[in-house]
This record gives structure tokens, sequence and C-alpha cells, in this order.
């Protein structure tokens, strides 16, 4: 079948558009959009941890969990069910889809993983360093570290 080039572009346009449409209805309905960076592989799933306290933190509890299936480059996961406040972040991306966050026999991560306001623990991760205000609609981004 013979499709002018005209009848492409106006394929390869409506295509855009639609993407472009379900990316921001995505957005629009969610609370708050986590964007985390640097995924490596499209294998697994990126998880990310909500603290809302010190204490569930120090326990390595998170008061929410949330889960998305892995896109390289750039994975997206909305969050619906929690508005704003002051929190701190956890994310891994679990290649292997084991549901846990995979390091070595000297605690050396395995995975890629992110902690808000861009902190690096050097040691045991303390709350206060990731602790960030997190406000309604307003995207936050997260780099993994492999």
């Amino acid at each position: 079948m013979y499709c002018s080039s005209k009848s492409r572009s106006l394929i390869s346009i409506a295509i855009l558009v639609i993407f472009v449409l379900q990316t921001n209805l995505l957005k629009a309905h969610a609370h708050a959009i986590f964007e985390i960076n640097n995924v490596s592989s499209s294998d697994g799933y990126v998880v990310l941890h909500l603290y809302e306290n010190k204490t569930s933190f120090k326990k390595f509890n998170p008061d929410r969990i949330y889960k998305k299936v892995a896109t390289k480059g750039k994975t997206i996961i909305p969050i619906n069910d929690y508005h704003e406040g002051d929190i701190a972040i956890f994310v891994f991306h679990d290649e292997n889809s084991d549901e846990e966050f995979n390091t070595s026999i000297f605690w050396t991560p395995k995975e890629g993983y992110a902690y808000s306001n861009s902190y690096i623990p050097t040691s045991i991760p303390k709350y206060e360093e990731a602790l960030f205000r997190l406000e309604h609609g307003v995207a936050v981004n997260l780099e993994l570290i492999y």
C-alpha cells in the first residue's frame, strides 16, 4: 500500500500528539511526580520508598512503596496518594526483580540508587540529609548512581 509523505507526516504528528497528551494526563492526575533519571536499562523495576519520619527511615521500613516497570533513561513514577509534606526518599533500580536493594558483602550497592536532596551517604544514611519538602504538583528529579 502506498502512503504519501503528507500522509506519513500527518500520522507521525498524530502519534506524537497522542504521546504528549498521554504523558500530560498521567502527570495531571498525580499529586507528585518523581522523575528517576540515569536508569541503566529496562530490566526489572524502579522502586521508590517514601519515609514520613525518622523512625521508619532508620529501620528501613518505608511508610509507602511505589514500583514501576523500569524504562531505560528515565522512569516516571506518579504519586496519587500523598500530597505534600516533609519526607525522605530512597529509590533503587531493582534490575533482577527480587524486590530487594542488593549490596555486596561490604554493603557496596550492586544496583542503581538515589536519595532525595542528591544525598550520597558515606556511612549509615541520615534522615536529616535526605529530608525535603514535597510540594503538590512539583516534579522531583532523582539521579540514580550505579
